[in-house]
């Protein structure tokens, strides 16, 4: 896939390149994957067929660049690195139900593709071996600061982590819980595998932060 940098394109390919990547995102929202059709798609972001497959070879590639912009996006939004430890791992878990729950058929389609998709594929890449390493660039900072156990592995927790997020918003897909209670649900589960490692140090805040949950209130600026 051909990676052009932002900084070198000019105001009016920026603007275009955006217009480009939202109608993807809500073409793929309303008609769903197999619903998208280049040339259609190329006349509602107002560029020519040819400019856009000059740009994005295929389908495919369009759909994980579109994807990629509003991962960076979602991480610039939610200001912190994996460096943050367990403020990166909470951060990251609320940007993502927020951003499902502003988005939720954009963010459905992207499920089905992950859940069909071979381990080789470009979106396996990018939704889970790339998350799976930032998760554990968090926990390795928690380890080492004392907030999870000395023996634990940073690998395997990561591994399990993800599991229960990609679990719950399956079972958002099938309709086992409902959207609104999508978020409170996903952190319930982060806490809870976190929880299992923690050590004496971080074990407070994640019970407080499951204490607010159980209440029914969200804690968005806990520290």
């Amino acid at each position: 896939m051909r990676r052009v940098r932002l900084s070198a394109l000019t105001p009016l390919q920026r603007a275009r390149r955006e217009r480009i990547l939202t109608t993807t995102r809500d073409q793929l929202s309303n008609l769903g994957y197999d619903g998208i059709n280049m040339r259609d798609l190329a006349a509602a972001a107002e560029v020519s067929p040819t400019t856009l497959y000059n740009l994005y070879e295929n389908k495919d590639v369009l759909v994980l660049s579109a994807l990629e912009e509003q991962l960076t996006r979602m991480g610039k939004e939610a200001g912190v690195q994996p460096s943050a430890g367990l403020d990166y791992l909470l951060t990251i878990s609320r940007a993502i139900t927020r951003q499902i729950v502003e988005t939720p058929r954009w963010a459905d389609a992207i499920a089905r593709l992950l859940f069909q998709a071979q381990p080789e594929d470009p979106i396996t890449r990018t939704l889970l071996t790339d998350a799976l390493k930032d998760r554990q660039a968090a926990l390795t900072v928690m380890q080492q600061a004392g907030e999870i156990d000395a023996d634990a592995d940073p690998a395997c927790i990561s591994r399990s982590l993800m599991g229960a997020a990609w679990s719950t918003i399956m079972l958002w897909t099938k309709d086992v819980i409902t959207l609104e209670a999508l978020p409170a649900e996903y952190l319930r589960n982060q806490l809870h595998v976190l929880l299992a490692a923690a050590t004496p140090k971080s074990r407070r805040r994640l019970a407080r932060e499951l204490a607010h949950l159980d209440k029914g209130t969200v804690n968005e600026n806990s520290g």
